[in-house]
């Protein structure tokens, strides 16, 4: 083979081993949205990507101690075991009996209200058809950063969700908003008022009376 030719070659499956790698290590247990709010209801999506060529069969779930879970979607296909505290509170939630099949994936969703700022993490456990169990309960993904592919047999890195005091700022504001409200409002009186106007122009312009359209029509007759 040519050097030129083998040189390519190289690059070539190089970039495609680094590839695999990165989609790899991104095919984890997260869950969204990656920022909720101090004691506002959330809905939080648990995605679940197939790990490997092996599909899924079983997902569980143990909820951070910062969010209290109140309620857990019916999950079409699988069967739903709530996991509960012994004063009754939902500590996780265990799908089994579905099957997420290889390339794909499966969103799960419950709704809760983070009582504690910080970050939460959200440890699972993936099942897996051949009968190992993936376990993503290591630290989280520093920000920014994508954790190493650690195989079937090692944690990976648990889901974590950062509950803000305040919500983010979308730079739009509640006041513009409430402005164009007010200006809207006041547009569509002007309007209305120039309505009646008109109306009442035209009726003062009507004569008090139609004249006769003819001998049959005059007073009198």
């Amino acid at each position: 083979m040519p050097r030129r030719a083998r040189r390519a070659a190289t690059i070539g499956g190089a970039l495609a081993l680094a590839l695999a790698a990165a989609g790899t290590a991104q095919a984890h247990i997260g869950v969204s949205p990656g920022t909720a709010v101090l004691r506002e209801s959330t809905e939080f999506t648990i995605r679940v990507p197939t790990e490997g060529a092996v599909a899924t069969n079983r997902v569980r779930v143990t909820f951070p101690p910062q969010v209290t879970v109140y309620a857990v979607a019916d999950a079409p296909g699988w069967t739903t075991q709530i996991l509960r505290r012994p004063d009754g509170r939902l500590r996780g939630v265990e799908w089994t009996g579905g099957t997420i099949a290889p390339d794909q994936y499966a969103d799960f969703t419950v709704l809760g209200t983070p009582f504690e700022v910080g970050t939460s993490v959200w440890k699972s456990e993936q099942g897996l058809a051949n009968g190992t169990v993936k376990a993503w309960t290591a630290a989280p993904e520093a920000e920014g950063q994508e954790a190493p592919e650690t195989g079937p047999g090692t944690p990976g890195p648990a889901a974590a969700v950062v509950i803000s005091a305040e919500p983010a700022d979308t730079g739009g504001g509640s006041g513009g908003g409430g402005s164009g409200t007010l200006w809207a409002a006041i547009i569509g009186i002007a309007l209305g008022a120039l309505a009646l106007v008109g109306v009442g122009m035209v009726w003062a312009s009507r004569p008090a009376e139609l004249p006769p359209d003819g001998p049959d029509d005059a007073p009198g007759r």
